[in-house]
C-alpha cells in the first residue's frame, strides 16, 4: 500500500507516544499497542476508522505533524476513550449522527485531560451536569444542536444565541467534528461485520485491563476506573440454572413469525420462532454501605442475566429509587443514591411493575420488609454481597445467594 510522504516519521512519533504511555499511563498505553495503525493524507491528526478484521486508528500526516507533543498524546487518548466505549460502533442507533458524535465527546471528555486537546468540549460548556451518559447527554441536547445547525449565513443562530449554541457552533466547525469523519463508516458495515468487531474490540479492552490492572490503574480518573472494573469480571452467579428455576412458574412464552424458518407443520413459510423469556426487576442496593467494587460487582451479575435472555428493569435504590431504566448490555457511568438503606420503596415499585420475578442485589444491611408490612407479588432472589448479611441470618423473605469475595 502506497502512504503518503512522511509515514515514517509518522510512524515514529505514534511509537514514541506509546513508549511513554506504558510507562505512565499503562492502561493507555497497552490499548494504543494493541490496536492497528495506518497513515493517511489527511482529515484529521487521528481518528478511528474500520479496517479489515476490526476497528483501527488512521493518522494523518499533515495534521499530526502540526500537533505539540502534548497534544498528540491528548489526541491519542480521546479516540483510545471512544473505541474502548464501542462509540463508532454504536452510531446506527441514533438519527442524527453528528449529534450522537457531540453526546460520545462529552463522555469521552470527562475521562481525560483536554487542556491540550485541540477542539475540545465540555459538558460545562454546555451548561450540562457531568457523569451522564452519551444516551442522556443525546436527548438533552436535541434543541441545542438543532438551533446550531440552522444559524445564519451570517453566523446568527435563529433561535437566539446562548453559550451553549455557539459552543456546538464551534465544535462543529473545528477539529472537534473532523476527529469523527471516519464514523460513517462504521454504520454503513454489515451487521455481521459490526458484529465481528464489537468482540474484537471486547477482547481488545478486556486484555487491556488485564495488563494495565497488574500495574495499577495510575492517574485514571474514577469514573473510568468505575467502567473498566466491569470489564472481564464473569457473573459469579450461575444465572442461566438460577433463571430456568427462578422462572419456572413465570417464565413467559413469545412467538413471532419468521421467514427463515419454515412451518415443520406445513413446511411453508413464515414459520413461527418460540422464545422463553423471564422480565425481571433487579434492585442496585446504591446505600453508602456499599462499596463501589461490590457495585461493579452487581453489574457483572446484571449483564450475566441479560445475556442468558432476561427482560430486565433495574432500580438504583437506597432509602427512595432514584433511577430506573431498562438494562441493555451497558452499565450506566454513575450510580445514584449513596444515603440509607429501605427495602419498601423497590417492593412497592416491583409490585407495581407486575414483574415476573424481582432480583435484588444487596449487602442486607437494612430492615425486613415484613417489618414495613410489603409483601412481594413475585418469586423474589436476594443476592447479597461477600461481606453483607450471612443469608442464614437474614429475615428477608424468598431465597438467598452470597456472592463471595473471589467478586470483589
Amino acid at each position: 500500500m502506497n502512504e503518503p510522504p512522511g509515514a515514517r516519521s509518522v510512524r515514529a512519533g505514534v511509537d514514541a507516544v506509546a513508549r511513554d504511555l506504558l510507562i505512565r499511563e499503562p492502561f493507555f498505553g497497552h490499548l494504543l499497542v494493541g490496536t492497528i495503525r495506518s497513515v493517511g493524507a489527511g482529515g484529521a491528526a487521528v481518528r478511528l476508522v474500520p479496517n479489515p478484521v476490526a476497528p483501527g486508528l488512521e493518522i494523518g500526516t499533515g495534521e499530526w505533524s502540526a500537533l505539540t507533543p502534548a497534544a498528540r498524546t491528548a489526541a491519542l487518548k480521546h479516540e483510545l476513550l471512544h473505541l474502548a466505549l464501542k462509540h463508532p460502533l454504536r452510531g446506527r442507533a441514533y438519527a442524527s449522527r453528528q449529534l450522537w458524535d457531540l453526546a460520545c465527546d462529552l463522555v469521552v471528555n470527562q475521562l481525560m485531560d483536554v487542556s491540550d486537546l485541540p477542539g475540545a468540549i465540555t459538558a460545562g460548556q454546555l451548561r450540562l451536569s457531568p457523569d451522564r451518559s452519551a444516551d442522556e447527554y443525546y436527548e438533552l441536547l436535541r434543541e441545542p444542536f438543532r438551533a446550531a445547525c440552522h444559524a445564519g449565513a451570517d453566523g446568527s443562530c435563529d433561535s437566539g444565541a446562548d453559550g451553549a449554541v455557539e459552543a456546538i457552533r464551534r465544535w462543529l466547525a473545528g477539529p472537534g467534528a473532523a476527529r469523527h469523519h471516519g464514523w460513517p463508516e462504521f454504520t454503513a458495515l454489515p451487521s455481521a461485520t459490526l458484529s465481528t468487531y464489537t468482540h474484537s474490540v471486547d477482547d481488545l479492552v478486556a486484555s487491556t485491563v488485564r495488563r494495565a490492572r497488574r500495574r495499577g490503574w495510575g492517574s485514571l480518573p474514577a469514573a473510568l476506573v468505575a467502567r473498566l472494573e466491569l470489564v472481564d469480571r464473569p457473573p459469579e452467579i450461575p444465572w442461566q440454572r438460577v433463571l430456568r428455576l427462578f422462572g419456572a412458574t413465570s417464565e413467559r412464552t413469545l412467538v413471532r413469525n419468521v421467514m427463515s424458518r419454515p412451518s415443520k407443520r406445513y413446511g411453508t413459510a413464515p414459520g413461527t420462532r418460540v422464545r422463553r423469556r423471564t422480565r425481571l426487576v433487579v434492585a442496585v442496593d446504591t446505600s453508602g454501605s456499599v462499596s463501589t467494587a461490590d457495585i461493579a460487582a452487581f453489574f457483572a451479575e446484571i449483564h450475566g442475566m441479560w445475556r442468558r435472555g432476561a427482560d430486565i428493569t433495574v432500580l438504583e435504590a437506597d432509602a427512595e429509587v432514584h433511577r430506573e431504566y431498562r438494562y441493555r448490555g451497558r452499565a450506566p457511568a454513575a450510580v445514584t443514591g449513596r444515603g440509607g438503606t429501605c427495602l419498601r420503596p423497590v417492593l412497592v415499585r416491583a409490585n407495581e411493575l407486575a414483574a415476573d420475578g424481582l432480583v435484588y442485589l444487596t449487602d442486607g444491611h437494612a430492615p425486613s420488609p415484613c417489618e414495613l408490612c410489603v409483601r412481594p407479588r413475585m418469586p423474589v432472589l436476594w443476592v447479597l454481597t461477600a461481606d453483607g448479611v450471612a443469608p442464614e441470618a437474614s429475615r428477608l423473605p424468598g431465597r438467598k445467594i452470597r456472592l463471595t469475595s473471589h467478586a470483589r
